[in-house]
């Protein structure tokens, strides 16, 4: 709590500002330094001045029901309202405890409420002071979101947000203001004071808003700090050498004369939930009795540095080290490791402390070392945290389910000194230098913006495992750009291999698409059968055609009666005059006293038609198969009288013709003549009723069949 002279020295300051400023209560412009040079770093053109680092001082006050912590103050709204917070370094924004989370019902002995949405100064003092929005006269409201800031942790609320004027420092030792900047306000006791966010990631209200700046982003976009960068303890309220050493907070920097340095940087996880991710290569604990006792039995084991929360989340293993090594027993109901009286007394007789050795694996072989002694775990607990119903003395230790559970929280921060630089995604974690009556000694960390940083100052020699990872990274990038190479060559060579078939394809179907419209072009000849028979003897007879001159064609009946003359128009629309002729079915004759059947009228048709006599050899197509094809009718040889053949005509179907030429035959169109007829072996003895058969017409070979009337 403040003193009571800290308290009318701060009144005296209020009433002096109300009589000399207007609105009242507004804090003072905090007057801006700079620098126009900084140590190893050289500025670039045109740049004159960076501004210098800023020191937050912290309060006198040390509260919180998760142990006592040192805080700090901010001048929120308009008139100013003066909040004590603690510090977030996974926070982006500027958390503070609402009015309405202190109010309830007053009740009497009895338990008879006698008042109704009574402000409890008890809860007032706890968490940090209250910030009415209502009485802000620069207070822009958006709306109640959830506090997702440790959702991984199980720490969840509602909080109401919106953007509002914001001071570091307390009245009469301000420091930069941002006139508007997110504020989110607590009424959850998950969160029971509210913290300044050092994180510079955006927030995000939802999808379809831009993201809002974050505090620290908005005192580097203002020139308020050098750059995105702190420095933080937490302080340590045990005695160190008689004293309370308080907390130390550097925006732009880092006091260098509370640090220990060591040969380690570490390099942020790409993800900006949990970034400032250390390797714990280490764990160990020693006390009277025994120097060195192992807590770790696994071999990687990576923390979360956050300061949002206070204690050390660890895997349940290494909980169960902890429980016997020091005797510690775990409270199922309260989830914590309560310390009660004669606990207490061992433990301050075995006097324990624990060390971390730090690292990063796969980066550096180097480590640093941060021990804990137990005045630094001995820390008391408050109602309402975790359901107590009284003080209690608890371990701050956490057993974390999973890896997103893993985290350090204040409690390693008293003895450690985090140094985070978010523009060149690197921190370092250094050892508290203890020594008191150190002079303050502020060292900026300036932006790229700004300056570049000199070669030769703060380098330091590269390792043996550093030189062997930078050979082994470039015969990696020289294998893999030979790689590359390779498959872009082989990528060339097949895409131009790809072409040639491509051409080629297209060639062949241009073609085929040619040959295709040619062979359209050209009339196709009908098939041949291959039971016909060529001049040559190759069993194929070309197809007769007709002149070209207009020839005439008579059509007989069946009955032998002659038929009306048809006219067709032929290509060249001329009429042709067409006759008939006699009919291919003989008049019914008998033979032997009876009537001649169908398949002995065909016999006699082949005879009549096609030259087929079985009883004159010499006149058989086979015996005269050079000159069997004859030549068309001559339309000299017709005679028309009426429209009807005469009698004496001097052509017959059967006489004999004189042979055609067999080139002439490709060049005219005439009617097609089909070969003799051949009856096969089974049909010998019905065909002897009309003629003796050759051997030949008895043959099995078929291709000489004119007719196709035998099955």
């Amino acid at each position: 709590m403040v003193p009571s002279s800290g308290r009318r020295r701060a009144f005296l300051v209020a009433v002096s500002l109300v009589a000399t400023r207007s609105p009242p209560c507004r804090a003072a412009e905090s007057v801006q330094n700079n620098l126009t040079s900084v140590s190893g770093y050289t500025l670039l053109p045109g740049v004159a001045s960076v501004p210098a680092p800023v020191r937050v001082a912290p309060d006198q006050d040390w509260l919180g029901v998760d142990g006592y912590w040192n805080t700090f103050s901010l001048l929120v709204g308009e008139p100013a309202a003066t909040v004590h917070v603690q510090v977030s370094t996974a926070s982006q924004q500027i958390w503070s405890v609402n009015a309405q989370a202190c109010t309830k019902n007053m009740t009497d002995s009895s338990g008879k409420i006698t008042a109704l949405n009574q402000v409890s100064p008890e809860c007032v003092e706890t968490r940090g002071r209250l910030y009415n929005q209502t009485a802000s006269q620069s207070w822009h409201q958006k709306g109640y979101y959830r506090l997702w800031l440790e959702k991984w942790l199980g720490l969840e609320g509602n909080g109401l947000f919106g953007w509002d004027s914001v001071g570091l420092g307390q009245t009469g030792e301000e420091g930069p203001r941002l006139n508007s900047t997110v504020i989110g306000t607590l009424v959850s006791a998950n969160f029971w004071m509210g913290h300044i966010g050092l994180h510079p990631k955006p927030t995000n209200f939802s999808a379809f808003e831009d993201p809002v700046p974050s505090f620290m982003t908005g005192l580097f976009e203002q020139k308020s700090i050098p750059s995105l960068s702190f420095g933080y303890t937490a302080g340590a309220r045990y005695i160190i050498d008689g004293n309370i050493v308080p907390a130390s907070l550097t925006l732009g920097g880092y006091d260098a004369s509370r640090t220990i340095p060591n040969e380690l940087t570490f390099i942020m996880a790409p993800d900006n939930e949990r970034d400032l991710v250390v390797g714990v290569a280490g764990l160990t604990a020693s006390t009277t009795n025994n120097n060195n006792i192992n807590l770790l039995e696994r071999e990687d084991l990576n923390m979360f540095i956050d300061s949002t929360v206070a204690e050390m989340w660890l895997p349940i293993d290494v909980c169960k080290a902890f429980e016997d090594a020091f005797g510690l027993k775990y409270d199922n109901k309260t989830n914590l490791y309560l310390v009660d009286d004669v606990l207490h007394q061992n433990l301050l007789a075995q006097n324990p402390s624990i060390t971390f050795t730090l690292g990063q694996k796969y980066t550096t072989n180097a480590t640093m070392q941060i021990t804990l002694p137990y005045a630094a775990m001995d820390l008391e607990a408050s109602p309402p945290y975790r359901g107590l119903q009284q003080k209690s003395r608890y371990f701050p230790l956490r057993q974390g389910g999973n890896s997103s559970q893993w985290v350090l929280g204040r409690t390693f921060l008293q003895e450690a000194y985090l140094t985070v630089d978010w523009e060149r995604h690197n921190f370092s974690v250094s050892a508290v230098d203890w020594s008191y009556g150190k002079v303050q000694d502020l060292t900026a960390i300036v932006s790229p913006q700004y300056v570049v940083q000199n070669p030769t100052t703060g380098s330091k020699p590269l390792s043996t495992a550093a030189i062997i990872g930078a050979a082994l990274g470039g015969s990696f990038l020289f294998a893999l750009s030979l790689i590359a190479v390779g498959w872009w060559l082989w990528r060339r060579h097949h895409l131009q291999k790809l072409e040639t078939m491509k051409a080629q394809y297209e060639a062949e179907v241009a073609a085929a698409a040619a040959a295709k419209k040619d062979a359209a072009e050209t009339p196709e000849e009908p098939p041949l059968s291959p039971m016909m028979e060529s001049d040559t003897g190759t069993g194929i007879i070309p197809k007769a055609e007709l002149s070209a001159e207009p020839v005439v064609h008579h059509e007989l009946g069946a009955s032998g009666n002659e038929k009306d003359a048809l006219a067709i128009n032929e290509v060249d629309n001329t009429e042709r005059q067409i006759f008939e002729m006699e009919g291919c079915i003989p008049e019914p004759k008998e033979a032997g006293g009876r009537q001649l059947s169908e398949k002995e009228s065909m016999v006699v048709r082949e005879r009549i038609y096609n030259g087929v006599d079985s009883h004159n050899p010499a006149v058989s197509p086979l015996a005269q198969e050079a000159s069997r094809r004859l030549a068309p009718v001559s339309p000299s040889e017709v005679t028309m009288l009426n429209g009807r053949l005469p009698s004496n005509t001097n052509v017959s179907p059967v006489s004999p013709r004189t042979p055609r030429d067999g080139a002439f035959l490709e060049k005219t169109d005439t009617f097609f003549q089909l070969p003799p007829y051949c009856p096969r072996d089974g049909r010998v003895a019905e065909e002897s009723l009309f003629h003796p058969i050759s051997p030949l017409e008895g043959s099995t070979d078929t291709s000489r069949r004119r007719f196709s009337y035998e099955s």
